[in-house]
C-alpha cells in the first residue's frame, strides 16, 4: 500500500451514522481513505492496515471493518478468492490527482436479479366437469375419510383423552454467563505487532505467509526482549527488505533476524544496508584510511617509507 492525500470534509464528523461506532473505528475509517487508490478501492487485508494505521495500539481491524461494513460506509467483497474493499461513495467526496496510477483492484462483480417466473401456476386447474382437481380428492370420495375415520361413532366412544402431567420445573438451573475477553499484556501485544510486521513485510517479497509454530513464537519473544516493543516490529519490516545473499537463500528466516538482532537495528537507524559487496567495500575503505593515517604518522615523525611515501624518498 501507498499513502496519498485524501480530503475530509466537515460534516464527517456529524455523520449520525459515523457516531455509531467508536472513535477508532471512525479513525480507521478516514485511515483507509490514504489506503485507497484512486476508485476508493484496496485489499482487504486487517493486518497490513493495522501495521499502516495502528502500529502502537491494540484493536481488531476485522471487527472494526465489519462494523462499517454493516453501516455501508465500505463494500466488502471477493474476486477469484482474494478479498477487497470498495469505500462506498467515493466519487462523491474524493477528488484524485489526474496524474495518480489507475486502480489494479477490480470493481465488485455485478449481482444477477433473480428471475420473475411467469410460467403457469404450479396449482393444479380445475377438472372441466367438476368444481375440484381430481375425483380421488373429493370430498365425497372415500379416500380422504376412510371408514376407520367415520365421524358416525357411539356417544360413548368419543371420550377426550386423557392429558398427561408436565413435569416440574426443576428449580436448581443455573445461568452460564459469558466470559469477559481476556486483556492481552503488554508483552503480548508488542509480540503480536512484531509477528503482524515481519509477515506483512514477508507477504511482499514472497508472497505467502511464513511459518508460524511454538518455536517461532519463542523467537518473536526474544527478538521483543532485545529491542523493545517500540523498535522490533520496525527492525522486523526492515530485515525482510535487506538484499543479503546469505538472508535470501535462508527466505529470511526470523531466527537469522534474533541472532543478528543489534546488527540489523544498526543497519535500520542508519538507512543503510550492509551485505557481502558493501562489507567488501567498508573493508577496503577502511584499509585506505589506516595507511593514509600510516602515512601521515610516518611523515610527521619521519618514520620510514611506506607504500605512500617511497616514490618520494
Amino acid at each position: 500500500m501507498m499513502a496519498r492525500s485524501r480530503n475530509i470534509k466537515p460534516g464527517f464528523f456529524s455523520n449520525e451514522h459515523l457516531a455509531e461506532v467508536d472513535f477508532a473505528t471512525r479513525l480507521l475509517f478516514i485511515g483507509m481513505w490514504t489506503e485507497a487508490d484512486r476508485e476508493g478501492r484496496l485489499e482487504d487485508r486487517p493486518r497490513r492496515l493495522k501495521m499502516a494505521l495502528f502500529p502502537a495500539d491494540n484493536v481488531d481491524i476485522d471487527a472494526m471493518l465489519y462494523s462499517l461494513h454493516e453501516l455501508e460506509f465500505i463494500d466488502r467483497y471477493s474476486v477469484d478468492g482474494r478479498n477487497y474493499i470498495q469505500v462506498v461513495n467515493w466519487a462523491k467526496h474524493q477528488n484524485p490527482h489526474l496524474k495518480e496510477a489507475k486502480s489494479t483492484i477490480p470493481e465488485k462483480p455485478a449481482v444477477e436479479p433473480c428471475p420473475v417466473k411467469t410460467g403457469a401456476s404450479t396449482m393444479q386447474a380445475p377438472d372441466k366437469n367438476s368444481s375440484f382437481p381430481a375425483d380421488s380428492l373429493s370430498l365425497d370420495s372415500g379416500f380422504l375419510i376412510p371408514d376407520s375415520l367415520s365421524l358416525d361413532l357411539p356417544i360413548e366412544d368419543q371420550k377426550p383423552l386423557p392429558v398427561a402431567e408436565a413435569p416440574a420445573a426443576p428449580t436448581n438451573i443455573q445461568v452460564l454467563k459469558p466470559k469477559a475477553p481476556r486483556q492481552k499484556t503488554e508483552a503480548q501485544i508488542a509480540n503480536t505487532n512484531t509477528w503482524d510486521a515481519y509477515t506483512i513485510a514477508y507477504l511482499d517479497r514472497y508472497g505467502v505467509e511464513p511459518v508460524r509454530n511454538a518455536k517461532v513464537n519463542a523467537q518473536v519473544a526474544q527478538l521483543v526482549q532485545r529491542l523493545g516493543a517500540e523498535e522490533a516490529p520496525q527492525v522486523a519490516m526492515f530485515y525482510v527488505t535487506i538484499n543479503d545473499s546469505f538472508f535470501i537463500r535462508s527466505s529470511h528466516e526470523l531466527g537469522l533476524l534474533v541472532a543478528r538482532a543489534e546488527g540489523i537495528r544498526t543497519q535500520w537507524l542508519t538507512g543503510r544496508q550492509v551485505n557481502a559487496v558493501t562489507a567488501r567495500q567498508m573493508e577496503n575503505t577502511q584499509a585506505n584510511i589506516s595507511a593514509a593515517q600510516e602515512a601521515s604518522r610516518s611523515i610527521l615523525e619521519g618514520g620510514q617509507a611506506n607504500a605512500f611515501l617511497r616514490r618520494n624518498r
